[in-house]
């Protein structure tokens, strides 16, 4: 869990204290979008608080529009849309007058004032909290992909978000998107750095397929319905395969996967779907069953990490 500090002495109230700090782990992605809260009686014991004051504390924040309560799973970080930057300024600049208020109170001068605020502005962890990195695309299971594969080059997080959520994200500094989608992406985010991106199925995969003779079936599941469309359309394209497609996604349930694995001759399924596929799969050693992802190409990896700062 991420470190939280409270101080018992300070004429702040702690719930005051455990807000600000809540809100500058979300901010900084400490707590991501869809991430649970710890439980209030966990947070309190870690805390040596109340877990009332815990709970005050997330209602404050579900208010806000950070936090959701949800039946049997607790409270969950929510996607809110961003200030508009003038009212950012403007808060901010509340806070910072409040805060050099009291520096100067306890009687530092203006050089210590400036030096304390450089030290601390050192100590942030800027990659999280200056820059907002989003892949963006029409499929969120590709996006997910995409998004796995950049974070684990750039080292930065790297959130996958849909086309039809780019309003909510107009904060975002840095914006990836398969070419195909590029323009629709520049046209409806246009304040920040928005770079375009190569994808191809592995070689692995398309040999496999190309193999395939028309009259032999090829399977392919996958975690969401609309991410069957374009992987079928890919894999047609990339190995001239003609024959018949059998396609299974998970969210319309599992009771459908072995019909569709006894009648294919090659199995492909996605990294999100591998979990509820694989106990169907069983010991069938004749199914040739091959994990499909779609790979960010290299060229385009390096282009990007050139362009984004670490």
């Amino acid at each position: 869990m991420p470190r939280i500090e409270l101080d018992s002495t300070s004429k702040r109230p702690v719930r005051e204290q455990l807000i600000e700090q809540l809100r500058y782990l979300i901010a900084t992605g400490h707590y991501q979008v869809n991430d649970t809260l710890p439980s209030t009686r966990t947070l309190g014991d870690q805390l040596d608080i109340s877990f009332h004051t815990v709970r005050k504390a997330y209602q404050e924040l579900e208010e806000e529009g950070l936090l959701e309560a949800k039946v049997g799973s607790g409270y969950t970080v929510q996607e809110r849309t961003p200030l508009a930057k003038s009212e950012r300024i403007e808060r901010g600049a509340k806070v910072v007058n409040e805060t050099l208020q009291t520096l100067v109170g306890l009687g530092l001068s203006e050089a210590e004032i400036e030096a304390l605020f450089q030290e601390q502005a050192n100590l942030l962890d800027h990659s999280n909290l200056e820059r907002k990195l989003v892949v963006v695309g029409p499929h969120p299971e590709l996006n997910a992909m995409y998004a796995e594969q950049l974070r684990s080059a750039l080292q930065q997080s790297v959130r996958p978000i849909s086309l039809s959520q780019l309003e909510r994200h107009q904060d975002a500094d840095y914006a990836f998107a398969p070419y195909p989608f590029l323009s629709e992406v520049l046209r409806n985010l246009p304040r920040g750095d928005t770079l375009g991106f190569v994808t191809h199925v592995p070689s692995r995969v398309l040999e496999r397929t190309a193999r395939l003779l028309d009259r032999e079936a090829l399977g392919l599941v996958t975690r969401y319905r609309d991410t069957i469309p374009p992987l079928s359309e890919e894999l047609r394209t990339d190995t001239a395969y003609g024959g018949q497609v059998i396609a299974a996604s998970i969210e319309e349930g599992v009771e459908h996967l072995p019909n569709v694995i006894e009648q294919t001759d090659l199995l492909l399924y996605t990294p999100e779907s591998k979990r509820r596929l694989l106990p169907f799969l069983g010991d069938n050693e004749d199914l040739d069953a091959v994990e499909l992802e779609m790979i960010v190409s290299s060229d385009s990896i390096d282009a990007i990490g050139e362009s984004v700062p670490a």
